[in-house]
């Protein structure tokens, strides 16, 4: 049996075939008729039925005293209604996550609403694009992306920055390449080089986020030149930043700029492609203001591509907060009782060592399908259904809308999440009125603008709005104590927090390890080898890491992924975030680094 369906991983959200055999998934087929992923998925697609059954939480559990204990589901739905139904709203913060699908989280937000009476229900957006969000709606009246992945195919310049697609967005990375073999330039603005930088024609090595003088920089001379029109506020605030100045602050040559300006200019069909790089600063929304501000008065089309398959719809269904965002109830304003769908946070939010003294002062609800860090910190544990498992729909990075088939059934004790959402809620009196999935949807047609009319949520443009986007300037965070600036990467074949990518025994077969990436200079003037085991410390707190020698690597930045357990990098990043989003600086800390045996 073949059963079309969806791939859990990143936002392009490729539709992949399932082959099952005796109730059993055994392999995973390209949709040769996809539009998105052109029949040709990624690696990571291509293996996910290696996850499915690997390693899986097959019951309830219930903490008693320091063990977690197997379980009855009316067990563990009487410890949630214990401690969570007691509480006022405002002591309670829900947190969701992809691979939830849409109909998952309309229900979740109305768990949380309707049933716990809060408002402060989030998403994992809160972490990688809440300034892409915030600035789109402000920009365009949506917080969704306005382009469509089509548009990368008439692109003649594709300007990348703070994003590595190659290795995050390979599906779409590939339509680049296709259009750079029919005359399209692609250029790479970042801090060291990666490989979509070996496959650009040109790269420009900036500061570590310094993406707002470099990009006002262009849009000056474009200006400059009369190539396009902006308000006049807009020419006034980006004719701050000339090429000599800029370069200055980015750390490059003037030259550079310009010739990034002139690729641009003659552009007749502009794209910009960005990532995490450019929004997990304090000043993330100006870094996306800067951005736009430049596609909109190049008439081009812009594309902050989504970490996981389904985050834009998760916002979608109402998974933002009405009250505090995920960060203020953790570290600000802290709640009483966490409830965690599909989501990691005691490895992904920053100031690692914090987040977990919270979380073991609360009571912590973990939903998910596998193992994860913060289940050392959960009082209840529900398993959820795999991707393979479940029915329903999910909304990809250019809002497509991809319908999820159950290829299997459920797996040991596991259950849909709108399922374990609807018993919960029955526990604490409220009677949903939700039999299906199609009754769910039939409800979202009714309340979410758009959703469900054809194959793309209708979104209209509203506006077009240029926003003054000023750097803040570098504080000097380098200084004799914290000589180095670290940041953090994604690597090729890991996602995200490990926890679906881990289970895919190809995946590990390529070895994305845990490391520190360092310059030969840096390496050389510490004595310090290649292999050798390094100390890093920060203002709040160290980590230990093996060092990766690398020649990609500009002298003083220290580049650590985030996707291990055994390298909570996240440790090492005090609380600072974007005061209009609270969406956190996770790409830019000083740090010391000190060789132990």
């Amino acid at each position: 049996m073949f059963v079309k369906t969806v791939c859990p991983y990143c936002g392009v959200g490729c539709s992949i075939i399932l082959e099952v055999k005796n109730n059993r998934v055994v392999k995973t087929h390209p949709d040769k008729k996809d539009p998105v992923s052109r029949g040709k998925p990624c690696i990571k697609g291509l293996t996910v039925h290696e996850t499915v059954y690997n390693d899986r939480i097959k019951r309830p559990m219930v903490r008693k005293g320091k063990k977690l204990v197997e379980v009855s589901w009316k067990e563990a739905y009487n410890k949630i209604f214990e401690n969570i139904g007691c509480l006022n709203g405002e002591d309670i913060a829900l947190y969701c996550s992809s691979p939830a699908t849409n109909e998952d989280a309309f229900l979740f937000q109305k768990l949380g609403q309707e049933v716990f009476g809060t408002g402060n229900i989030d998403s994992c957006a809160r972490l990688c694009h809440a300034a892409t969000c915030y600035a789109f709606k402000e920009t365009f009246g949506i917080s969704a992306m306005p382009s469509r992945l089509s548009d990368i195919d008439k692109g003649d310049c594709f300007l990348i920055t703070g994003s590595n697609p190659k290795t995050t967005y390979p599906v779409v990375f590939n339509r680049i390449l296709k259009a750079k073999k029919k005359g399209a330039k692609v250029i790479c603005v970042r801090q060291w080089s990666d490989d979509s930088v070996k496959e650009s024609d040109l790269f420009v090595d900036i500061a570590n986020g310094a993406h707002i003088p470099f990009l006002n920089s262009i849009l000056h001379l474009l200006v400059k030149e009369k190539a396009v029109k902006v308000p006049e506020h807009i020419a006034e605030c980006v004719s701050n930043y000339p090429p000599k100045r800029a370069a200055q602050i980015c750390k490059c040559q003037p030259s550079e700029i310009e010739e990034v300006a002139e690729a641009v200019k003659e552009s007749k069909n502009f794209c910009l492609f960005y990532g995490m790089g450019l929004t997990q600063h304090s000043y993330g929304v100006s870094n996306v203001f800067s951005a736009l501000n430049l596609v909109l008065a190049k008439k081009g089309k812009i594309f902050p591509m989504r970490g996981k398959a389904n985050i834009q719809g998760v916002g979608d269904m109402g998974c933002v907060p009405d009250g505090l965002t995920f960060i203020s109830s953790v570290f600000l304003f802290p709640a009483k009782a966490f409830y965690i769908v599909h989501s990691d946070p005691a490895k992904s939010l920053p100031y690692l060592d914090k987040v977990h003294e919270r979380l073991k002062k609360s009571f912590v609800v973990l939903q998910t399908t596998y193992p994860c860090l913060t289940m050392k910190f959960a009082d209840v544990v529900l398993p959820s259904c795999s991707f393979a498992e479940k029915e329903g729909t999910f909304t990809n990075a250019e809002s497509r809308i991809r319908e999820l088939n159950r290829a299997v059934k459920p797996l040991h004790k596991s259950k849909p999440d709108w399922v374990i959402f609807s018993e919960i809620a029955e526990r604490f009196g409220f009677k949903f009125s939700f039999n299906s999935i199609k009754d769910i949807q039939k409800e979202i047609k009714k309340q979410v603008p758009g959703y469900f009319r054809g194959n793309f949520v209708k979104r209209k443009i509203k506006k077009e709005v240029f926003h003054v986007s000023e750097f803040p300037g570098f504080e000097s965070i380098a200084s004799k104590e914290f000589p180095f600036i670290l940041t953090t990467a994604r690597r090729p074949y890991t996602f995200c927090s490990n926890t679906l990518s881990s289970r895919s025994k190809t995946l590990k077969k390529f070895g994305d390890k845990p490391v520190c990436y360092m310059n030969p200079k840096d390496a050389s003037s510490m004595k310090i080898k290649n292999k050798s085991k390094v100390r890093i410390t920060s203002c709040a707190s160290s980590i230990k890491a093996t060092v990766k020698i690398s020649e990609n690597i500009p002298e003083g930045l220290v580049v650590v992924p985030f996707h291990f357990d055994k390298v909570l990098v996240n440790k090492l990043f005090p609380l600072q975030f974007d005061a209009t989003v609270e969406e956190p600086n996770l790409k830019r800390v000083a740090v010391k680094i000190e060789a132990v045996s």
